[in-house]
């Protein structure tokens, strides 16, 4: 089967804003400020431009921290703040407080700011991991097999590696944006159990639309599919390994709890620092916007299994902008990477630690102050874990 260019991502109307991907401005800063005005113009995303009360801005935090936790329910964890604060109400409140001391007074503001601010981090903070490690997993081989970035988590990444494949700028690697899949693909697709679920079942892989679902992502068309995520206990491995046993895959993750058994980016460019820091690292990244939560069925859309949005999109104007911003500045800082702009990969690690600390003392900088809840079985799934290495490891 030939694998032409796939955004298997459900498309509903006006319910995900893609990043801009044109042009060759030399200025990415101002087409982002130009492309965010021309997004706030639309009827559907407009908000308030007079001053709110107080009680306005609280009541907007609020519904902001449910959006944040829905999309990433791990920020409902306990901050290292003081207090009974969560992740999710910590963040709100700093950058609320950012946003407010700079002047902003309504709600046109708080999503411009906000949006900015999104932006800064994605480019400058998350993007040169984010670039650091999809220059890594394409380095890697002769460019065959598709790559394989899992939203909603590696939305981002996907967007980064899109930018580095740019074609107004010379290209280094064998592999061109045909090669990249972006699919809805979670644990719920992958038949694997989460503590998080209520104890509801995952989809189990003689449902209806699984085989084809699969077939499209790569999968059983005899070439090798290689799985880009953030990470990071494997639960992917496990599932393949278990249903397709024959299929040629990699797994790739930004952060490994077992680098022993899985690749890690992290852990290999930072192997004497704690793991606490990685898992800050990949949950400031998981704690980024989203514009929906998680999708749990499939439906056929276009002629195409696709995760089912309806339903499932969150119906606010600071989520759907925010996450663009996101997804802008990882594309943007794919172009600044293949234009030869590069970090120390530990270097940048000890950097956002740093941005950590100033977090725990009340100051916005995007960064999470602490790593949200550990996997409680993570240990007993190390000890139990079966399938030896799994590639690229050797």
């Amino acid at each position: 089967m030939n694998i032409e260019t796939k955004n298997l991502i459900h498309n509903i109307p006006d319910a995900i804003i893609e990043p801009n991907t044109f042009g060759d401005e030399s200025d990415l800063s101002t087409r982002f400020d130009n492309n965010l005005m021309g997004i706030m113009k639309r009827p559907d995303l407009s908000v308030s431009s007079f001053p709110c009360t107080p009680e306005r801005i609280e009541e907007v935090k609020i519904k902001l921290v449910d959006h944040f936790i829905s999309v990433a329910s791990d920020l409902g964890t306990v901050g290292s703040t003081g207090g009974e604060l969560t992740l999710a109400q910590g963040h709100i409140d700093r950058l609320f407080q950012k946003l407010i001391q700079t002047g902003s007074t309504s709600e046109k503001d708080f999503i411009k700011g906000g949006a900015l601010e999104f932006y800064k981090i994605s480019k400058y903070i998350l993007g040169p991991l984010w670039t650091g490690y999809v220059n890594k997993v394409f380095s890697n081989g002769d460019g065959n097999g598709v790559y394989l970035f899992a939203a909603r988590d590696a939305t981002p990444i996907y967007w980064a590696a899109k930018g580095m494949l740019s074609p107004s700028y010379s290209r280094k690697y064998p592999i061109d944006n045909s090669k990249l899949i972006h699919v809805d693909w979670n644990r719920w697709f992958m038949g694997q159990e989460d503590e998080t679920d209520d104890g509801r079942k995952p989809l189990p892989f003689d449902h209806p639309h699984m085989k084809s679902f699969y077939k499209q992502m790569g999968f059983a068309n005899g070439q090798t599919v290689k799985i880009v995520e953030p990470g990071a206990w494997g639960s992917a491995a496990n599932a393949l390994r278990t249903v397709m046993p024959d299929q040629k895959f990699e797994l790739w993750f930004m952060f490994s709890h077992m680098p022993e058994y899985i690749y890690g980016f992290l852990n290999d460019n930072a192997p004497r620092m704690s793991d606490k820091y990685f898992e800050m690292i990949n949950d400031t990244a998981e704690a980024v916007p989203k514009p929906y939560v998680r999708p749990e069925t499939l439906a056929e859309h276009e002629n195409t299994i696709v995760a089912d949005l309806r339903g499932k999109i969150i119906n606010s104007p600071y989520m759907k902008i925010w996450s663009w911003a996101v997804n802008q500045g990882a594309y943007d800082a794919g172009i600044h990477y293949v234009k030869g702009e590069r970090v120390d990969i530990k270097q940048h690690i000890e950097k956002i630690i740093e941005l950590s600390k100033l977090s725990q003392k009340g100051n916005w900088t995007g960064v999470l102050p602490n790593n949200t809840m550990t996997w409680t079985e993570g240990e007993n799934w190390r000890k139990n874990w079966k399938w030896g290495k799994i590639p690229p490891l050797k």
